[in-house]
Protein backbone atom coordinates (compact mmCIF):
# COMPACT_ATOMS: atom_id res chain seq x y z
CA UNK A 1 0.00 0.00 0.00
CA UNK A 2 1.31 3.70 -0.84
CA UNK A 3 0.90 7.03 -0.05
CA UNK A 4 2.60 10.10 -0.14
CA UNK A 5 5.70 9.70 1.61
CA UNK A 6 6.82 5.71 2.59
CA UNK A 7 3.68 4.22 4.79
CA UNK A 8 2.95 0.53 5.63
CA UNK A 9 1.64 -1.54 8.86
CA UNK A 10 1.96 -4.85 10.79
CA UNK A 11 0.32 -5.75 14.23
CA UNK A 12 1.84 -5.34 17.43
CA UNK A 13 0.52 -8.14 19.92
CA UNK A 14 -0.55 -7.34 22.85
CA UNK A 15 1.24 -8.68 26.22
CA UNK A 16 0.17 -9.55 29.66
CA UNK A 17 2.61 -8.66 32.28
CA UNK A 18 2.10 -11.70 34.97
CA UNK A 19 2.28 -10.66 38.71
CA UNK A 20 5.05 -12.09 41.07
CA UNK A 21 3.87 -13.97 43.77
CA UNK A 22 4.50 -13.03 47.20
CA UNK A 23 6.16 -15.52 49.78
CA UNK A 24 5.71 -15.34 53.65
CA UNK A 25 7.98 -16.92 55.38
CA UNK A 26 7.19 -17.66 59.30
CA UNK A 27 10.07 -18.60 61.42
CA UNK A 28 9.02 -19.42 64.84
CA UNK A 29 10.98 -19.12 68.09
CA UNK A 30 9.87 -20.74 71.29
CA UNK A 31 12.30 -20.58 74.73
CA UNK A 32 11.16 -22.35 77.20
CA UNK A 33 13.17 -23.03 80.84
CA UNK A 34 16.46 -22.03 79.36
CA UNK A 35 16.12 -24.32 76.36
CA UNK A 36 15.67 -23.10 72.71
CA UNK A 37 13.84 -25.48 70.72
CA UNK A 38 14.36 -26.04 66.84
CA UNK A 39 12.91 -23.48 64.31
CA UNK A 40 9.92 -24.46 62.65
CA UNK A 41 10.43 -24.63 58.82
CA UNK A 42 9.89 -22.12 56.81
CA UNK A 43 7.05 -22.89 54.02
CA UNK A 44 6.56 -21.14 50.83
CA UNK A 45 2.71 -19.98 50.46
CA UNK A 46 1.49 -18.30 47.38
CA UNK A 47 -1.27 -15.64 47.86
CA UNK A 48 -4.57 -17.28 46.14
CA UNK A 49 -5.17 -15.50 42.85
CA UNK A 50 -8.61 -14.61 41.52
CA UNK A 51 -9.86 -14.27 37.85
CA UNK A 52 -11.44 -10.65 37.33
CA UNK A 53 -14.06 -10.64 34.43
CA UNK A 54 -14.02 -8.02 31.69
CA UNK A 55 -17.04 -5.82 32.18
CA UNK A 56 -19.11 -4.59 29.07
CA UNK A 57 -18.09 -1.41 27.42
CA UNK A 58 -20.78 1.40 27.00
CA UNK A 59 -20.60 4.01 24.49
CA UNK A 60 -22.72 6.90 24.19
CA UNK A 61 -23.55 8.10 21.09
CA UNK A 62 -24.19 11.71 19.89
CA UNK A 63 -27.98 12.39 19.34
CA UNK A 64 -29.07 14.99 15.67
CA UNK A 65 -27.43 18.69 16.02
CA UNK A 66 -30.07 20.83 18.15
CA UNK A 67 -32.04 23.08 16.09
CA UNK A 68 -32.22 26.84 16.25
CA UNK A 69 -34.71 28.34 19.22
CA UNK A 70 -38.03 28.43 17.29
CA UNK A 71 -37.07 26.66 14.66
CA UNK A 72 -38.98 24.05 12.50
CA UNK A 73 -38.31 22.02 9.42
CA UNK A 74 -41.07 22.59 7.27
CA UNK A 75 -39.38 22.26 3.72
CA UNK A 76 -40.09 25.87 2.51
CA UNK A 77 -36.19 27.00 1.36
CA UNK A 78 -37.32 30.55 3.21
CA UNK A 79 -36.86 28.32 6.41
CA UNK A 80 -33.59 28.86 8.15
CA UNK A 81 -33.76 24.80 8.16
CA UNK A 82 -35.54 24.14 5.39
CA UNK A 83 -34.26 20.10 5.18
CA UNK A 84 -34.26 18.37 8.35
CA UNK A 85 -31.48 16.86 9.61
CA UNK A 86 -30.59 13.11 8.77
CA UNK A 87 -29.06 11.40 11.85
CA UNK A 88 -27.85 7.70 11.59
CA UNK A 89 -25.63 5.31 13.90
CA UNK A 90 -23.40 2.85 12.90
CA UNK A 91 -22.30 0.28 15.21
CA UNK A 92 -19.72 -2.46 14.87
CA UNK A 93 -18.43 -5.68 17.16
CA UNK A 94 -15.20 -7.18 15.45
CA UNK A 95 -14.07 -10.76 15.40
CA UNK A 96 -15.48 -14.24 15.69
CA UNK A 97 -14.65 -14.24 19.78
CA UNK A 98 -16.46 -10.43 20.09
CA UNK A 99 -19.35 -10.69 22.03
CA UNK A 100 -22.82 -9.24 21.44
CA UNK A 101 -24.11 -5.53 22.18
CA UNK A 102 -27.12 -3.96 22.38
CA UNK A 103 -28.22 0.14 21.28
CA UNK A 104 -30.47 1.02 23.39
CA UNK A 105 -32.47 4.37 23.82
CA UNK A 106 -31.71 6.70 27.28
CA UNK A 107 -34.91 5.27 28.76
CA UNK A 108 -33.25 1.67 27.90
CA UNK A 109 -35.57 0.58 25.45
CA UNK A 110 -33.67 -1.36 22.52
CA UNK A 111 -33.82 -0.09 19.51
CA UNK A 112 -31.06 -2.69 17.56
CA UNK A 113 -29.16 -5.56 18.15
CA UNK A 114 -26.10 -7.29 16.95
CA UNK A 115 -25.39 -10.76 17.83
CA UNK A 116 -22.41 -12.36 19.20
CA UNK A 117 -19.45 -13.03 16.98
CA UNK A 118 -18.89 -10.22 14.83
CA UNK A 119 -21.42 -7.92 13.89
CA UNK A 120 -22.46 -4.38 12.50
CA UNK A 121 -25.76 -2.36 13.01
CA UNK A 122 -27.31 1.00 11.02
CA UNK A 123 -29.61 2.80 12.13
CA UNK A 124 -31.28 5.31 10.23
CA UNK A 125 -34.01 8.62 11.17
CA UNK A 126 -32.56 8.28 14.59
CA UNK A 127 -33.98 10.90 16.87
CA UNK A 128 -31.89 11.20 20.11
CA UNK A 129 -28.94 10.26 22.22
CA UNK A 130 -28.26 6.20 22.23
CA UNK A 131 -25.82 4.15 23.86
CA UNK A 132 -24.12 1.10 22.64
CA UNK A 133 -23.78 -1.68 25.78
CA UNK A 134 -21.37 -4.17 24.25
CA UNK A 135 -20.68 -7.75 26.19
CA UNK A 136 -16.62 -8.87 26.61
CA UNK A 137 -15.90 -11.60 24.17
CA UNK A 138 -14.12 -14.47 24.32
CA UNK A 139 -10.70 -14.23 26.53
CA UNK A 140 -12.34 -10.97 27.49
CA UNK A 141 -11.71 -8.24 25.09
CA UNK A 142 -14.13 -5.69 24.04
CA UNK A 143 -14.01 -4.65 20.26
CA UNK A 144 -16.63 -2.35 19.28
CA UNK A 145 -17.20 0.54 17.97
CA UNK A 146 -19.58 2.94 17.20
CA UNK A 147 -20.38 6.10 15.26
CA UNK A 148 -23.29 9.08 15.04
CA UNK A 149 -23.44 10.99 11.95
CA UNK A 150 -25.64 14.15 11.30
CA UNK A 151 -26.21 15.38 7.36
CA UNK A 152 -27.77 18.84 6.93
CA UNK A 153 -27.37 19.54 3.66
CA UNK A 154 -28.85 23.16 3.72
CA UNK A 155 -30.02 26.32 5.49
CA UNK A 156 -28.18 27.79 8.60
CA UNK A 157 -27.14 23.84 10.57
CA UNK A 158 -25.91 22.54 6.91
CA UNK A 159 -22.88 20.82 7.31
CA UNK A 160 -21.51 17.21 8.31
CA UNK A 161 -21.23 16.64 11.99
CA UNK A 162 -20.15 13.44 13.20
CA UNK A 163 -17.93 11.90 16.04
CA UNK A 164 -17.53 8.50 17.37
CA UNK A 165 -19.46 7.28 20.20
CA UNK A 166 -17.69 7.19 23.35
CA UNK A 167 -17.65 5.93 27.07
CA UNK A 168 -18.60 8.64 29.81
CA UNK A 169 -16.69 10.56 32.03
CA UNK A 170 -16.42 12.63 34.69
CA UNK A 171 -13.95 15.53 33.62
CA UNK A 172 -14.14 16.62 29.82
CA UNK A 173 -12.26 19.42 27.90
CA UNK A 174 -13.94 20.34 25.31
CA UNK A 175 -11.89 23.03 23.06
CA UNK A 176 -13.76 24.84 20.71
CA UNK A 177 -16.96 26.65 19.58
CA UNK A 178 -17.61 30.90 20.22
CA UNK A 179 -20.66 32.76 21.15
CA UNK A 180 -19.99 35.70 19.16
CA UNK A 181 -22.25 37.38 16.56
CA UNK A 182 -22.64 34.49 14.13
CA UNK A 183 -22.17 31.97 16.48
CA UNK A 184 -23.84 29.50 18.52
CA UNK A 185 -22.44 26.81 20.99
CA UNK A 186 -24.90 24.22 22.49
CA UNK A 187 -23.07 22.30 25.29
CA UNK A 188 -24.84 18.90 25.35
CA UNK A 189 -25.11 17.05 28.11
CA UNK A 190 -25.96 13.09 28.15
CA UNK A 191 -26.39 10.57 31.39
CA UNK A 192 -27.08 7.22 30.71
CA UNK A 193 -26.65 5.93 33.90
CA UNK A 194 -28.84 5.11 36.51
CA UNK A 195 -28.82 8.52 39.13
CA UNK A 196 -28.65 11.66 38.41
CA UNK A 197 -25.52 13.85 38.04
CA UNK A 198 -24.39 16.71 39.31
CA UNK A 199 -22.86 18.92 36.63
CA UNK A 200 -20.68 21.63 36.79
CA UNK A 201 -18.37 24.03 33.91
CA UNK A 202 -15.66 26.44 33.75
CA UNK A 203 -15.53 27.97 30.55
CA UNK A 204 -12.39 30.14 29.36
CA UNK A 205 -12.40 32.73 26.59
CA UNK A 206 -9.83 35.14 24.86
CA UNK A 207 -9.84 37.33 27.49
CA UNK A 208 -9.36 34.85 30.60
CA UNK A 209 -12.46 32.87 32.79
CA UNK A 210 -15.56 33.97 31.70
CA UNK A 211 -18.01 35.31 34.40
CA UNK A 212 -20.78 32.70 34.43
CA UNK A 213 -24.69 33.46 34.77
CA UNK A 214 -24.48 29.43 35.91
CA UNK A 215 -22.33 27.12 35.74
CA UNK A 216 -23.83 24.02 36.76
CA UNK A 217 -27.32 22.06 36.46
CA UNK A 218 -28.47 18.56 37.29
CA UNK A 219 -28.77 15.74 34.99
CA UNK A 220 -31.64 12.82 35.47
CA UNK A 221 -30.61 9.45 34.84
CA UNK A 222 -31.38 8.73 31.38
CA UNK A 223 -31.69 11.83 30.23
CA UNK A 224 -30.49 14.48 28.13
CA UNK A 225 -29.20 18.67 29.37
CA UNK A 226 -28.95 20.86 26.65
CA UNK A 227 -27.59 24.77 27.97
CA UNK A 228 -27.38 27.18 25.41
CA UNK A 229 -23.78 28.56 26.47
CA UNK A 230 -25.02 32.27 24.36
CA UNK A 231 -27.17 32.46 27.90
CA UNK A 232 -24.28 31.67 29.59
CA UNK A 233 -21.33 33.06 28.23
CA UNK A 234 -22.00 35.29 25.48
CA UNK A 235 -20.23 37.28 22.92
CA UNK A 236 -17.29 34.75 23.61
CA UNK A 237 -15.29 34.72 20.42
CA UNK A 238 -12.75 31.35 21.26
CA UNK A 239 -13.99 29.19 23.61
CA UNK A 240 -12.56 26.16 25.97
CA UNK A 241 -15.38 24.90 28.18
CA UNK A 242 -14.44 22.02 31.00
CA UNK A 243 -17.37 19.86 32.17
CA UNK A 244 -16.42 18.23 35.82
CA UNK A 245 -19.28 15.57 37.33
CA UNK A 246 -20.00 14.22 40.70
CA UNK A 247 -22.38 11.62 41.52
CA UNK A 248 -21.93 9.82 38.22
CA UNK A 249 -20.48 10.27 34.71
CA UNK A 250 -21.63 12.05 31.82
CA UNK A 251 -21.07 12.20 27.83
CA UNK A 252 -20.51 15.98 26.93
CA UNK A 253 -20.10 17.34 23.84
CA UNK A 254 -20.43 20.96 21.94
CA UNK A 255 -22.56 21.77 18.97
CA UNK A 256 -20.76 24.63 17.10
CA UNK A 257 -22.62 26.16 14.54
CA UNK A 258 -21.82 29.27 12.57
CA UNK A 259 -23.24 31.61 9.71
CA UNK A 260 -21.66 34.89 7.63
CA UNK A 261 -24.61 37.07 7.79
CA UNK A 262 -26.90 34.75 6.22
CA UNK A 263 -25.01 32.25 4.72
CA UNK A 264 -24.21 29.10 6.52
CA UNK A 265 -20.17 28.70 7.78
CA UNK A 266 -20.46 25.33 9.09
CA UNK A 267 -21.81 23.20 11.66
CA UNK A 268 -19.26 20.45 13.70
CA UNK A 269 -19.80 18.72 16.94
CA UNK A 270 -17.08 19.61 19.12
CA UNK A 271 -16.47 16.30 21.19
CA UNK A 272 -13.90 15.98 24.38
CA UNK A 273 -9.72 16.11 23.92
CA UNK A 274 -6.99 14.92 25.97
CA UNK A 275 -6.48 16.42 29.36
CA UNK A 276 -4.08 19.02 29.65
CA UNK A 277 -0.57 18.13 29.22
CA UNK A 278 2.97 19.66 28.18
CA UNK A 279 2.18 18.01 25.00
CA UNK A 280 -0.79 17.89 22.82
CA UNK A 281 -1.20 16.45 19.44
CA UNK A 282 -3.68 17.26 16.74
CA UNK A 283 -4.33 14.41 14.01
CA UNK A 284 -6.04 15.04 10.69
CA UNK A 285 -6.10 18.22 9.36
CA UNK A 286 -6.56 17.91 5.91
CA UNK A 287 -6.62 21.18 4.45
CA UNK A 288 -7.21 23.40 1.25
CA UNK A 289 -4.79 26.20 0.17
CA UNK A 290 -5.36 29.53 1.57
CA UNK A 291 -4.20 32.97 2.24
CA UNK A 292 -2.99 34.76 5.52
CA UNK A 293 -6.23 36.09 6.74
CA UNK A 294 -8.97 34.03 5.14
CA UNK A 295 -11.99 33.17 6.82
CA UNK A 296 -12.09 30.11 6.05
CA UNK A 297 -8.29 29.37 6.99
CA UNK A 298 -7.73 26.10 9.76
CA UNK A 299 -6.89 27.58 13.16
CA UNK A 300 -5.43 26.05 16.22
CA UNK A 301 -6.66 26.45 19.27
CA UNK A 302 -4.78 26.97 22.75
CA UNK A 303 -5.24 27.22 26.50
CA UNK A 304 -2.72 27.50 29.38
CA UNK A 305 -5.51 27.28 32.19
CA UNK A 306 -2.90 28.12 35.28
CA UNK A 307 0.44 29.43 34.17
CA UNK A 308 1.98 31.46 31.18
CA UNK A 309 4.18 29.07 28.75
CA UNK A 310 5.38 29.37 25.42
CA UNK A 311 4.24 26.99 22.86
CA UNK A 312 6.30 25.32 20.16
CA UNK A 313 4.21 24.34 16.95
CA UNK A 314 5.45 22.00 14.65
CA UNK A 315 3.29 20.79 11.00
CA UNK A 316 3.65 17.79 10.05
CA UNK A 317 3.07 17.07 6.34
CA UNK A 318 3.00 14.60 3.88
CA UNK A 319 6.77 15.13 3.10
CA UNK A 320 8.05 15.92 6.78
CA UNK A 321 7.72 19.21 8.94
CA UNK A 322 6.24 22.27 7.36
CA UNK A 323 7.58 25.85 8.45
CA UNK A 324 4.78 28.95 8.76
CA UNK A 325 6.45 31.99 9.71
CA UNK A 326 5.29 33.48 12.63
CA UNK A 327 3.52 30.56 13.99
CA UNK A 328 6.67 28.60 15.07
CA UNK A 329 6.09 29.88 18.95
CA UNK A 330 3.20 31.21 20.42
CA UNK A 331 2.93 32.91 23.68
CA UNK A 332 0.00 31.69 26.06
CA UNK A 333 -1.09 33.87 29.35
CA UNK A 334 -2.70 32.04 31.77
CA UNK A 335 -6.34 31.70 31.33
CA UNK A 336 -6.69 33.03 28.19
CA UNK A 337 -7.63 31.47 25.04
CA UNK A 338 -5.57 31.98 21.93
CA UNK A 339 -6.19 31.58 18.20
CA UNK A 340 -3.44 30.73 16.02
CA UNK A 341 -4.18 30.90 12.22
CA UNK A 342 -2.49 28.56 10.10
CA UNK A 343 -3.41 29.88 6.39
CA UNK A 344 -0.69 30.23 4.45
CA UNK A 345 -0.61 26.64 4.39
CA UNK A 346 0.01 24.30 1.48
CA UNK A 347 -2.26 22.01 0.37
CA UNK A 348 -1.91 18.72 2.07
CA UNK A 349 -3.01 16.47 5.10
CA UNK A 350 -0.81 17.43 8.64
CA UNK A 351 -0.30 16.17 11.77
CA UNK A 352 -0.12 19.41 14.74
CA UNK A 353 2.31 18.71 17.69
CA UNK A 354 2.63 21.17 20.12
CA UNK A 355 4.64 21.32 23.20
CA UNK A 356 4.88 23.65 26.23
CA UNK A 357 6.77 23.57 29.26
CA UNK A 358 3.33 24.28 31.50
CA UNK A 359 0.25 21.63 31.01
CA UNK A 360 -2.46 23.56 28.01
CA UNK A 361 -5.14 22.15 26.14
CA UNK A 362 -5.32 22.23 22.19
CA UNK A 363 -7.69 21.53 19.03
CA UNK A 364 -7.87 22.46 15.32
CA UNK A 365 -10.35 23.60 12.36
CA UNK A 366 -10.04 22.85 9.08
CA UNK A 367 -12.45 24.29 6.57
CA UNK A 368 -14.06 23.51 2.90
CA UNK A 369 -15.08 26.22 0.66
CA UNK A 370 -18.08 25.71 -1.77
CA UNK A 371 -20.36 27.67 -3.91
CA UNK A 372 -22.65 31.03 -3.23
CA UNK A 373 -26.50 29.82 -3.34
CA UNK A 374 -28.53 31.98 -5.18
CA UNK A 375 -29.71 34.39 -2.29
CA UNK A 376 -26.10 34.65 -0.60
CA UNK A 377 -23.50 37.62 -0.96
CA UNK A 378 -20.50 35.05 -0.26
CA UNK A 379 -19.70 31.15 -0.40
CA UNK A 380 -20.51 28.94 1.99
CA UNK A 381 -17.90 27.63 4.24
CA UNK A 382 -18.07 23.72 5.87
CA UNK A 383 -15.79 23.30 9.11
CA UNK A 384 -14.37 20.13 10.29
CA UNK A 385 -13.12 20.17 13.91
CA UNK A 386 -10.25 17.64 15.68
CA UNK A 387 -10.16 17.48 19.00
CA UNK A 388 -6.38 16.66 20.73
CA UNK A 389 -5.53 13.00 21.14
CA UNK A 390 -3.26 10.02 22.45
CA UNK A 391 -1.13 8.03 20.22
CA UNK A 392 -1.24 4.25 19.31
CA UNK A 393 -4.08 1.49 18.02
CA UNK A 394 -7.91 1.69 18.16
CA UNK A 395 -11.20 1.02 16.12
CA UNK A 396 -13.21 3.38 14.15
CA UNK A 397 -16.35 2.95 12.91
CA UNK A 398 -16.96 4.59 8.91
CA UNK A 399 -19.88 6.80 8.67
CA UNK A 400 -22.53 5.40 5.90
CA UNK A 401 -22.61 7.19 2.50
CA UNK A 402 -19.33 9.07 3.14
CA UNK A 403 -16.09 9.08 1.13
CA UNK A 404 -13.75 8.52 4.30
CA UNK A 405 -10.08 8.32 4.29
CA UNK A 406 -7.62 7.56 6.87
CA UNK A 407 -4.72 10.19 8.18
CA UNK A 408 -2.12 8.85 10.04
CA UNK A 409 1.11 10.85 11.37
CA UNK A 410 4.42 9.51 12.71
CA UNK A 411 5.17 11.66 15.61
CA UNK A 412 8.70 11.35 17.66
CA UNK A 413 8.65 11.12 21.20
CA UNK A 414 11.30 13.55 21.40
CA UNK A 415 10.97 17.29 19.79
CA UNK A 416 13.81 16.06 17.39
CA UNK A 417 13.15 13.58 15.51
CA UNK A 418 16.04 11.48 13.81
CA UNK A 419 15.90 10.88 10.39
CA UNK A 420 15.60 7.16 9.39
CA UNK A 421 13.35 6.50 12.45
CA UNK A 422 9.78 5.20 11.50
CA UNK A 423 6.18 4.05 12.71
CA UNK A 424 4.72 1.42 11.97
CA UNK A 425 1.68 -1.09 12.65
CA UNK A 426 -1.47 -3.44 10.27
CA UNK A 427 -4.62 -1.29 9.11
CA UNK A 428 -7.39 -4.10 9.35
CA UNK A 429 -10.12 -3.15 7.21
CA UNK A 430 -13.73 -4.56 8.74
CA UNK A 431 -16.86 -5.29 7.01
CA UNK A 432 -19.86 -5.48 7.53
CA UNK A 433 -20.22 -9.19 9.21
CA UNK A 434 -17.62 -7.72 11.54
CA UNK A 435 -14.51 -9.60 10.30
CA UNK A 436 -11.45 -8.55 8.52
CA UNK A 437 -12.18 -7.82 4.80
CA UNK A 438 -8.05 -7.21 4.31
CA UNK A 439 -5.07 -6.50 6.49
CA UNK A 440 -2.48 -4.11 5.34
CA UNK A 441 1.52 -3.40 6.49
CA UNK A 442 2.11 0.27 7.42
CA UNK A 443 5.14 2.23 8.06
CA UNK A 444 4.73 5.83 8.48
CA UNK A 445 8.64 7.60 8.61
CA UNK A 446 8.75 9.74 11.62
CA UNK A 447 7.56 13.94 10.90
CA UNK A 448 4.93 12.99 8.16
CA UNK A 449 1.80 12.51 7.58
CA UNK A 450 0.27 10.19 5.16
CA UNK A 451 -3.46 9.42 3.67
CA UNK A 452 -5.10 6.50 2.42
CA UNK A 453 -8.65 6.38 0.52
CA UNK A 454 -10.52 3.81 2.38
CA UNK A 455 -11.88 2.80 -0.96
CA UNK A 456 -8.53 2.05 -1.77
CA UNK A 457 -7.82 0.46 1.44
CA UNK A 458 -10.77 -2.26 0.94
CA UNK A 459 -10.58 -5.01 -1.54
CA UNK A 460 -12.05 -4.46 -5.11
CA UNK A 461 -15.78 -3.52 -5.46
CA UNK A 462 -16.66 -4.08 -1.64
CA UNK A 463 -15.63 -0.04 -0.47
CA UNK A 464 -19.38 0.19 0.37
CA UNK A 465 -18.75 -3.10 2.85
CA UNK A 466 -16.40 -1.53 5.04
CA UNK A 467 -18.19 -0.74 8.26
CA UNK A 468 -14.70 -0.22 10.16
CA UNK A 469 -10.99 0.38 10.52
CA UNK A 470 -8.76 -0.73 13.14
CA UNK A 471 -5.26 0.12 13.81
CA UNK A 472 -2.90 -2.13 15.46
CA UNK A 473 0.61 -0.09 16.38
CA UNK A 474 3.93 -2.26 16.81
CA UNK A 475 6.32 -2.11 19.72
CA UNK A 476 7.85 1.16 20.70
CA UNK A 477 10.46 2.23 17.77
CA UNK A 478 10.96 5.84 19.20
CA UNK A 479 7.79 7.27 17.19
CA UNK A 480 4.11 6.79 17.72
CA UNK A 481 1.17 6.82 14.75
CA UNK A 482 -1.58 9.39 15.49
CA UNK A 483 -4.74 8.98 13.61
CA UNK A 484 -7.92 10.29 12.74
CA UNK A 485 -10.34 9.50 10.08
CA UNK A 486 -11.41 12.23 7.42
CA UNK A 487 -15.59 11.89 6.39
CA UNK A 488 -16.60 14.08 3.45
CA UNK A 489 -19.83 13.97 1.31
CA UNK A 490 -20.22 15.94 -2.06
CA UNK A 491 -22.86 18.54 -2.89
CA UNK A 492 -23.52 20.47 -5.75
CA UNK A 493 -22.46 23.74 -3.97
CA UNK A 494 -19.50 21.72 -2.13
CA UNK A 495 -18.11 19.22 0.05
CA UNK A 496 -18.91 18.75 3.53
CA UNK A 497 -16.11 17.19 6.30
CA UNK A 498 -16.11 16.15 9.60
CA UNK A 499 -13.10 13.86 11.81
CA UNK A 500 -13.81 11.23 13.77
CA UNK A 501 -10.72 10.03 16.83
CA UNK A 502 -10.68 6.50 17.15
CA UNK A 503 -12.19 4.15 20.00
CA UNK A 504 -9.37 2.68 21.81
CA UNK A 505 -10.43 -1.04 22.41
CA UNK A 506 -10.60 -2.33 25.53
CA UNK A 507 -8.09 -4.82 27.40
CA UNK A 508 -9.31 -8.30 28.92
CA UNK A 509 -10.07 -9.75 31.66
CA UNK A 510 -7.30 -10.16 34.28
CA UNK A 511 -5.70 -12.31 37.40
CA UNK A 512 -5.55 -10.63 40.46
CA UNK A 513 -3.78 -11.62 43.74
CA UNK A 514 -5.85 -12.14 46.67
CA UNK A 515 -4.09 -11.37 49.98
CA UNK A 516 -5.74 -11.25 53.72
CA UNK A 517 -4.89 -7.64 55.40
CA UNK A 518 -2.60 -8.13 58.96
CA UNK A 519 -4.86 -5.54 60.62
CA UNK A 520 -7.80 -6.94 60.03
CA UNK A 521 -9.90 -7.21 62.99
CA UNK A 522 -7.40 -5.65 65.32
CA UNK A 523 -8.11 -2.28 66.95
Amino acid sequence: MSGHGTQRVWLGRLGRASSAVAVLAVTVAVVAGGMRLPSATAHAVPDPTASVPASATSLVCPGPVQLPDGARSTGSEFDSVPVAPRTSTQTVTVGSDAGAALVRALDGTTVGDLAAGGASLQLDDVAAATVVRADAGVGGTTQVAAASTTLTSAGDLRGLAAASCQPASAQSWLVGGATSTGSTARLVLVNAGSTAAQVTWRVWGSAGPVDLTTDRALVAPGAQKVVDLAAVAGEQRALVVQVSVSGGQVSAHLQDDRLDGFTPAGTDLVVAGSAPAQRQIVPGLVVEASAVGDSSQPVLRLLAPDVDTTAHLSLLGSSGPVELPGAESVDLTAGQVVDVPLGGLPADRYTVVVDADASFVASASFSRTGQAGELDDTARVERALAASTGSGGGLVAVPAGTTSTLVVGAVGDGTEVAADLSATGQVEVIGTDGRVLVTHDLSVDAGTTGAWSIDDLAPDGQGSKVAAVRLVTSSDSGASLVWALVATVAQDDGELVTLLDPVRVEAGAAEVQVRSDPALGLG
